[in-house]
């Protein structure tokens, strides 16, 4: 596990896992589902590091941004020629979906988003890295281990068991894949997430540890990130690539 602290940010400067505010390496960032909680969130964090952003939506007029950076259009991140024309020349790719079917993994949104990436981008001579919002419960390990944590309630064939398995599909897909990619799985319990429509407690802080092998936990046991700090986490994985080709988490 690395542990990135205020001193190294001190000493090093605007770094990636501290929140940096100058675009690196990614000027055009395209994200998908950027009428959702997460995804919102995503787009202001990038904007406010001098980024310019494509929102995508089915419906664009979900999009109210007020910056002459971004641009709303519509696009489906499970079809293959919307996907290629919206990342034409895109610097990074970043996809905060949900959805689809809920009672088979393969059909779920995030499933198909995967294979749709990976089809667009296998063999081009250059592509922007694809960074997808996976799902917690993937850092279990293998797929037992990941069924042994489920609730009671989550049995096949219901949509809790299809999400968490649809997330399990996607990331086997890209691991089996040659583009570049990487999946920022968070961890259970994302603060600020709210009720609503809309996070409802933005807490900033730009800096969190990361893992590629397990859950990050805090003193007390506790594994969790604020919304906000999700969306950097996300961003600096745009600007600084440092986890292509792998799986990694975020937490305090």
């Amino acid at each position: 596990m690395r542990v990135f602290k205020s001193v190294v940010a001190a000493l090093l400067g605007a770094m990636a896992f501290t929140g940096g505010m100058q675009a690196v390496h990614a000027d055009t960032i395209v994200v998908y589902g950027a009428s959702g909680k997460i995804g919102g969130v995503i787009v202001n964090e990038a904007l406010s590091r001098g980024h310019t952003v494509i929102g995508v939506s089915r419906d664009p007029s979900k999009l109210k941004v007020d910056n002459k950076r971004f641009k709303a259009v519509e696009g489906d991140v499970t079809e293959l020629d919307s996907f290629k024309k919206v990342t034409q020349g895109a610097d990074a790719v970043i996809i905060s979906v949900s959805g689809g079917d809920d009672k088979e993994p393969k059909n779920t949104t995030v499933a198909k988003a995967a294979r749709v990436a990976v089809q667009a981008f296998t063999g081009a001579s250059k592509s922007p890295e694809v960074i997808q919002i996976g799902g917690a419960t993937t850092m279990a390990g293998t797929r037992e281990a990941m069924e042994a944590s489920l609730p009671p309630f989550a049995k096949p064939g219901t949509p809790f068991y299809t999400m968490v398995f649809g997330h399990l599909e996607a990331l086997q897909t890209y691991q089996a894949s040659k583009i570049r990619w990487s999946v920022l799985t968070p961890p259970m319990d994302i603060e600020g997430m709210g009720r609503d429509d809309k996070p409802n407690d933005l807490k900033r802080t730009g800096q969190y540890r990361t893992s590629t092998s397990a859950a990050v936990k805090d003193a007390n046991g506790k594994s969790s990130v604020n919304i906000a700090d999700l969306a950097v986490a996300a961003v600096d994985e745009a600007e600084k690539h440092r986890f292509v080709a792998q799986r990694f988490t975020v937490g305090y």
